[in-house]
């Protein structure tokens, strides 16, 4: 146990500061350390959010964020083995891609590794795209799950758009939506599942996958 808090600690530590191979050695001491990929992927997700926070507001600027993105695709490397193992345990491909939200690639290669964790088929879609061409992106993907990261700024008008881009397309019928609002307030009602965060995306998700799991053992 003492071991594994100071190993991710430094892993998010050279996260932060963009440092691939630091980043590489820091994964592989914590898996020695006895840490878990979910560990090592927590670490992982707080430094993201971290990072994404201070581009939204100008500390980090695109050079920095990039570095970031290297340093992320160097710890996934590290754990695609057993990421790769944890994927099949359910049936279900999920996409995620990030709508208005700058850093946004970012962010979803973060959810959709910890997504493929917790035993999805995830596929990150990439950088900001609008509400209609990441559903119809997930639609030729075959995705069962989409998991939209919307931005904290404007967040109840851009769910609104989604909304209104899944309803006119009638994406509704073909696979489940769990959008990521940052800041929604509790008061707002609307027709999805709505997670607040990544970690409570990754839950959510989760919670739809097993009720999808028995609602089709019942038939």
């Amino acid at each position: 146990m003492s071991d594994i808090e100071p190993t991710t600690q430094q892993l998010t530590n050279a996260l932060l500061a963009g440092r691939a191979e630091e980043v590489r050695q820091s994964t592989n001491a914590a898996l020695a350390g006895g840490s878990t990929p979910n560990e090592i992927l927590d670490a992982l997700v707080d430094a993201v959010n971290i990072v994404v926070d201070l581009h939204e507001v100008g500390e980090y600027d695109q050079g920095r964020v990039d570095a970031v993105e290297n340093a992320v695709g160097s710890c996934l490397q590290v754990i695609e083995d057993r990421l790769a193992v944890a994927e099949g345990k359910f049936n279900i491909k999920a996409t995620t891609g990030p709508i208005g939200l700058k850093a946004g690639n970012l962010l979803s290669m973060a959810v959709s590794a910890s997504l493929r964790s917790a035993g999805f088929r995830s596929v990150n879609l990439g950088k900001s795209q609008t509400p209609l061409e990441l559903l119809r992106n997930s639609e030729e993907l075959g995705a069962d799950l989409v998991v939209p990261l919307l931005s904290s700024e404007e967040v109840e008008k851009q769910l609104q758009t989604f909304t209104e881009a899944v309803e006119r397309g009638g994406f509704k019928t073909k696979f489940g939506v769990i959008p990521v609002a940052p800041g929604l307030p509790e008061t707002i009602q609307t027709s999805f599942m709505i997670a607040r965060n990544s970690s409570e995306a990754i839950s959510k998700a989760t919670e739809w996958a097993l009720k999808r799991q028995s609602q089709n053992r019942a038939k």
